[in-house]
């Protein structure tokens, strides 16, 4: 046989076993779309398209479509609730009980195709957001110092001085009595507190932020957008498909630049620690003990620490995940005080009885609030700032509502429609603080207001979250009297974090 006969029966050899894998492929993936369809049947859901699911037109077209869809089934009673990206189904708990039922059966995030945090794995890796079984134990247990409250407290001075600059721009920017959108500028004070209290960072964010700082931001906001996008158009799911489209491309550079910023950081830090230790600076300044620190020194039972690439995925993970979702629920929370001025005078009047008149707020002064903690859980109950979690139920099936959920299905937790199940809350489309009393507390089922998730998988850094929620509002009505334009409504975006449309276009008018 001559030697372009072998090369001729070489090629069709391979032609026919790949004809042959895509065959397999094929069957195997109608197969499962099949059952699925028969096991997922007795889910209620929209009808679909057998090529698009409900990503389509008329149904799911982007986030604010998606949330009212879900939030429609649950006033028509649902507990879940059957939606599709092209062929894969995705479970929407909707209800408390469900979740309860839910984070009793499962842990761990859903990453597959279509499932909301397959599209975060090339930004922040597999820290604790991402991290399953043993190696999210392992490190979940290594960081939760970090966390103490002794460390903490350590960070109240920073949120002071990161609020008063705060104070300070909305003063400025609104000194003709006009109104701007605060979002902005929340974003940039709480990306400013998280790098200086978790990182020891030097810069300031807030007043001269260099062109990275102000690239890291945008990117961030660019790539939520792209994020949602890629989890509800069927064809930006499939890598290959998508890092070769100019979203993509624009995707992939975006998380080099914030990779670059995050990693120039860490790499400061760490010929920091190895020249001066852990709490020195250069020059034998004293410095206190941050959470980067920890993360450079953890140890765990058998003396390893964490390594470089997990170093990195956590500073990727907490940078954003520290910032983003706390500057949502500030500037909610600042929008709905110009919006119900009454709720505001009780905010105020709670502030002034703690503080009096002393313009910092203490670590003594966060405990003793007693109205406004309660403002703060309606915002978080009525605004969401987290609008979804995601869980996979990957080795066997779990039973969801009376209704048997196959292995490897997405499960996504609504907490938008959970917080505003009628069935949990009464009058739920009311923002009322006082719900959140002592005496109604028993009325509320626990898993009906999950802000911060609940079970072993709740966020580690609430305890930090609420503290700087807390100095923002303070500060606020100490200093301001807010307002809103009672004709101008904020739509809300449920994206990765809590947005508004139209922005949250706020007045601040300085107290006498």
């Amino acid at each position: 046989m001559s030697f372009v006969a072998q090369l001729c029966s070489i090629f069709y050899a391979l032609l026919i076993g790949l004809f042959t894998v895509i065959i397999w492929k094929a069957f195997r993936f109608i197969s499962r779309y099949v059952y699925l369809r028969r096991k997922l049947s007795a889910v209620p859901g929209l009808p679909k398209h057998w090529l698009l699911g409900n990503a389509r037109k008329g149904q799911i077209e982007d986030s604010k479509t998606f949330k009212d869809i879900v939030v429609k089934a649950s006033q028509d009673g649902h507990k879940i609730f059957c939606t599709w990206t092209g062929s894969i189904p995705i479970i929407n708990v909707l209800h408390a009980e469900t979740f309860k039922e839910l984070i009793k059966q499962t842990r761990e995030k859903s990453k597959g195709y279509f499932a909301g945090y397959r599209a975060f794995i090339s930004w922040i890796g597999d820290g604790l957001l991402m991290s399953e079984g043993r190696k999210w134990e392992r490190n979940r247990k290594l960081l939760t110092p970090a966390f103490h409250f002794d460390i903490l407290n350590g960070y109240i001075d920073i949120m002071n001085d990161g609020a008063d600059l705060l104070m300070d721009r909305f003063a400025k920017d609104t000194s003709k009595g006009n109104a701007i959108d605060i979002f902005p500028y929340v974003c940039k004070m709480t990306l400013d507190s998280m790098l200086r209290c978790s990182l020891s960072y030097s810069g300031s964010i807030q007043t001269k932020a260099s062109e990275s700082e102000e690239q890291y931001i945008e990117a961030i906001k660019r790539m939520s957008v792209i994020i949602w996008k890629r989890t509800a158009e069927v064809h930006l799911a499939f890598d290959p498909i998508f890092n070769t489209l100019p979203i993509g491309r624009e995707y992939n550079k975006l998380v080099d630049r914030v990779h670059k910023f995050t990693r120039n950081i860490v790499q400061s830090r760490i010929q920091d620690l190895k020249a001066n230790g852990t709490t020195q600076e250069s020059g034998g300044k004293k410095r206190r003990l941050d959470f980067l620190d920890i993360l450079l020194t953890a140890k765990d039972s058998e003396g390893h620490g964490l390594s470089p690439q997990e170093i990195q995925d956590e500073v990727d993970t907490f940078t954003f995940e520290g910032h983003d979702t706390t500057a949502s629920a500030i500037s909610w929370a600042i929008y709905t005080l110009g919006k119900y001025p009454d709720l505001q005078q009780k905010v105020y009047k709670d502030v002034c009885d703690v503080v009096g008149d002393s313009h910092i707020i203490t670590k003594d002064h966060l405990g003793k609030f007693t109205y406004m903690p309660k403002y703060i859980k309606e915002v978080l109950r009525y605004f969401s700032p987290v609008p979804i979690l995601g869980r996979v139920n990957h080795d066997q099936p779990i039973v969801l509502d009376g209704i048997e959920i196959p292995a490897n299905v997405s499960i996504w937790t609504h907490i938008y429609a959970l917080h505003h199940n009628e069935s949990t809350w009464k009058n739920n489309m009311v923002f009322d603080p006082e719900r959140f009393d002592a005496e109604h507390r028993d009325d509320t089922d626990v898993y009906g207001f999950i802000p911060f998730s609940a079970g072993s998988r709740n966020c580690i850094g609430q305890a930090f979250a609420m503290n700087e929620i807390k100095i923002n509002i303070a500060k606020v009505v100490k200093r301001f009297e807010v307002t809103v334009d009672p004709s101008e409504e904020a739509i809300i975006i449920p994206d990765v974090v809590m947005r508004a449309e139209n922005g949250l276009n706020v007045g601040f008018k300085p107290r006498k």
